[in-house]
């Protein structure tokens, strides 16, 4: 298979699990918005996010390093007995920070469910790279369905017919990640990776200078994706972090599509050596954005019907906070894909950079603008903390001269901005305005898709 040939396989083979999982998610909004109060749900976001946050922190991010050394062909037994060994040492540091994490008032009633919860995932996500830095995809894909399937059974059982509030949402959370883990560690038959002897601390070493800088990293994307969340709280209450947290699963739907397409083109990027300076790298980027931005589009016209058909009553007007959001997505998607060439390189130093700077703004931003506009100001300050780590990664990159087509790009992501301030404006968004914003974000796509056509077309005629 030629490189876009592989790229799509791998993309269809993760999205398939992927997908599956994600979207059971999603389609959990609406039933949560019925069981749980917004100071219910904000408060379980909270714990959640939290976790999700301390997972690269305890960890040192050694998943990812799992995975990057793999990939470059050195004994998977040694790569992965070493990570391993990390998650040990995770394990033990849990324990030993109980007397801290019992004094947090939003954890200390739910710590033992929140302490199982965090090691069960951050075992997941190394099983995870594990599988798919061995080349297992298809298992990657089933794990994820059959985790959606759980999480869905769970959720109806410890909500709907036990009642159990907060507490059956961790617990379904709990035990779909479990049985995800269990399936990946033996369907993956990853004991036979494992062995005490296997631990090479100078192995360990090198992927350890590889994943610190990750540290870091995933703290500040975390920033920038969770930290107003928590300002909401600060300055609005948990009830308004929980219409806030509604509002930000619709742009969930793009972010899916972002985290399957980011899992396969890091496979074929590193797996096949791909440079930013390649021509590949430009189509793929093409390619990647049209899709983005048509997708974008198409939630942007049904975003006001969707929300107010799916939500209940305490969660209408949500819909007005999503489209700033969907752009915060598109430009983290566009940092996310030049992220793959830092890793590639493992460079992955240079990325804090970029993202330090980007949280810097989005926190300063939040503080800023929630108090004065509410909770359409954590969607801006997201937003603009995203354009700014994606403009320093083009720059850094050299990317800016790479992009193809640059005027049709630009334009179609000013459209995309343009009819964002438009339907957070308006109580009623007027149809006929929003369909001559579609038209022209789709003329503009259907002229890059034809150019890139036309080259594809002469470049095998030349062969």
């Amino acid at each position: 298979m030629n490189r876009i040939k592989k790229l799509g396989f791998n993309t269809l083979i993760i999205g398939l699990g992927s997908m599956g999982s994600k979207f059971m998610i999603f389609l959990l909004v609406p039933f949560y918005t019925f069981y749980l109060s917004p100071a219910e749900y904000g408060q379980a976001d909270i714990l959640m996010m939290t976790i999700s946050i301390l997972i690269p922190i305890l960890t040192l991010s050694i998943a990812d390093g799992v995975f990057r050394y793999t990939m470059d062909k050195i004994d998977p037994k040694k790569v992965f007995s070493s990570g391993c060994a990390i998650l040990v040492l995770m394990s033990v540091l849990l324990v030993a920070l109980a007397p801290i994490l019992l004094q947090i008032p939003m954890i200390q009633d739910y710590y033992i469910l929140f302490s199982l919860i965090l090691l069960v995932q951050a075992w997941n996500a190394l099983f995870q790279q594990q599988v798919r830095a061995n080349g297992k995809l298809i298992l990657y894909s089933v794990s994820g369905l059959l985790m959606a399937v759980l999480l869905f059974v769970a959720n109806l059982v410890f909500l709907k017919y036990w009642n159990m509030g907060i507490d059956g949402f961790l617990y379904a959370n709990l035990v779909a990640f479990s049985v995800q883990a269990f399936l990946l560690f033996f369907g993956g038959k990853l004991y036979r990776f494992f062995s005490f002897r296997a631990i090479n601390k100078p192995l360990l070493g090198k992927m350890l200078l590889y994943s610190l800088p990750l540290i870091p990293n995933a703290v500040l994307w975390w920033v920038m994706q969770v930290s107003d969340r928590y300002i909401l709280t600060l300055f609005l209450g948990v009830a308004a972090n929980g219409l806030y947290t509604v509002a930000a699963k619709i742009p969930s739907l793009l972010s899916m599509l972002n985290t399957v397409f980011f899992q396969a083109w890091s496979i074929s990027a590193i797996g096949d050596g791909i440079k930013k300076s390649d021509t590949f790298f430009a189509q793929v980027f093409t390619i990647f954005s049209c899709l983005f931005f048509v997708v974008t589009e198409v939630i942007l016209l049904i975003v006001q019907p969707f929300a107010d058909t799916l939500f209940s009553a305490a969660y209408q007007g949500v819909w007005q906070y999503v489209p700033f959001l969907l752009i915060a997505v598109i430009l983290s998607s566009f940092s996310s894909f030049l992220e793959v060439s830092y890793m590639a390189e493992k460079k992955t130093k240079q990325l804090v950079i970029t993202t330090l700077k980007g949280g810097i703004v989005n926190i300063a931003l939040s503080f800023l603008l929630i108090p004065f506009i509410g909770i359409i100001g954590a969607s801006i300050a997201t937003l603009i903390g995203f354009l700014i780590t994606w403009l320093l990664r083009m720059h850094q990159t050299g990317f800016f001269r790479q992009i193809e087509s640059k005027f049709l790009f630009w334009c179609s992501l000013a459209l995309l901005c343009g009819q964002s301030v438009y339907l957070s404006c308006i109580d009623t968004p007027n149809l006929m305005v929003q369909c001559l914003f579609a038209v022209a974000l789709l003329g503009c796509q259907a002229v890059l898709v034809k150019k890139l056509v036309r080259y594809k077309t002469a470049r095998s005629l030349a062969k």
